[in-house]
């Protein structure tokens, strides 16, 4: 149905019209803080606002103030309007647990945060002790939620996002040889190429080799290498920074037939794309698209771009479904208590906008992988999967 063409002039607009949004919504829940809560179950709300990853951030604000409406507008929860108080998070691993006791003492029921995962590792270690729920937007590092009673997230795990993109390149697009890049600066991205390299060589294909490299890196001495033995498809699980410049270096080198596929930090990429015709073979796997025809993801998509007058991307929905996950929860446990909580939402089966939400024993949803098409700097989904 709608269909999103994102210009590079329009993302600087649109990044201050979200941050004044961000900053209003925030002033508005500190402001209520100080007030007599009890007519109110209060979210806390962890996300990079400021800084390299504010883009990210700020779409999920607008996707939980969003069904913080909803729900409200439907009688709340337990008899109580529902709030959030967000606080900026500003994409650091010191600086988040600082934030975090700031909501552990005005006495949050929950928190939401954050969106990348060293950040979000940073913030698990810091609850397990407090043993607040927490749940996060968009962080997929396995270890984020491994042994941790009290910490889930919304989107699958980067083993399974992996393995979607094995199956997609070979079964798929029929690629028989895949040239994997590794950045060594995260150790959840080498774990995602190393786990797709595997998968991929084991339904039959040929691994030509999985590269390693720095972050900042334009891919070009890489893709010399091969300049002569194209592979069929390259590997990338990087953010979208890394991703556009891959983008570039690749079309401009002449890898016009290689497919170029990624992973959910991949979206948002198309705001920073100047050459079109680059984008004839990208793919990534992202938890959501807007262009899904379930009736539910139709009225959210339609109520998100009435609102903000932007499409939503995966950020902006795995928030959503954030807070209808934890409204859920807290309603069935009848209870604001942390372990009540906890224990329903261990128990929890809930349809969302994402797909179906059931936490396995490392508190993650096995759920769907759209894979995103990129063509004429528009974004949809090109196949559905749930292995």
């Amino acid at each position: 149905m709608y269909k999103c063409k994102v210009y590079k002039n329009t993302v600087k607009t649109l990044s201050l019209i979200l941050t004044i949004s961000a900053a209003v919504c925030f002033a508005a829940s500190c402001a209520r803080a100080g007030e007599n809560r009890q007519g109110y179950i209060t979210i806390g709300v962890l996300l990079p606002l400021t800084g390299s990853d504010s883009d990210e951030g700020l779409r999920a604000v607008n996707g939980l103030q969003l069904a913080k409406e909803e729900i409200n507008a439907a009688g709340g929860v337990l008899g109580k309007k529902l709030d959030v108080i967000v606080l900026n998070d500003r994409g650091d691993e010191e600086y988040v647990v600082k934030q975090y006791k700031s909501l552990v003492d005005k006495g949050v029921a929950a928190i939401i945060g954050s969106s990348y995962s060293n950040v979000t590792l940073a913030l698990a270690i810091a609850s397990e002790k407090d043993g607040i729920p927490i749940i996060s937007p968009t962080s997929s590092n396995m270890e984020v939620t491994r042994g941790r009673r009290n910490v889930f997230r919304a989107i699958f795990a980067d083993d399974y996002q992996a393995e979607a993109m094995a199956h997609f390149a070979y079964n798929t697009l029929n690629a028989k040889t895949a040239l994997v890049l590794s950045n060594k600066n995260y150790g959840d991205y080498v774990q995602v190429a190393d786990i797709f390299a595997e998968l991929f060589a084991k339904a039959g294909g040929r691994v030509l080799a999985v590269e390693p490299y720095l972050s900042g890196n334009d891919f070009s001495d890489i893709l010399r290498k091969y300049s002569a033995n194209h592979p069929d498809v390259i590997y990338c699980p990087d953010d979208y920074i890394q991703a556009v410049k891959l983008i570039n270096t690749a079309y401009e080198a002449g890898f016009s037939n290689t497919h170029l596929l990624g992973a959910d930090s991949w979206d948002g990429f198309l705001s920073y794309i100047f050459q079109p015709d680059a984008l004839k073979n990208v793919f990534y796997s992202a938890p959501f698209s807007f262009d899904d025809q379930d009736e539910n993801v139709v009225k959210f998509v339609a109520k998100y771009f009435d609102s903000y007058s932007q499409m939503p991307l995966s950020g902006s929905a795995t928030a959503y479904t954030c807070v209808y996950i934890l409204a859920e929860a807290i309603q069935k446990a009848g209870s604001t208590d942390k372990d009540d909580i906890i224990e329903s939402l261990k128990e929890i089966e809930l349809d969302v906008i994402t797909g179906r939400i059931k936490f396995d024993e490392n508190n993650t949803p096995r759920s769907n992988v759209y894979i995103i098409k990129t063509e004429g700097g528009v974004y949809s989904a090109y196949l559905k999967l749930s292995l």
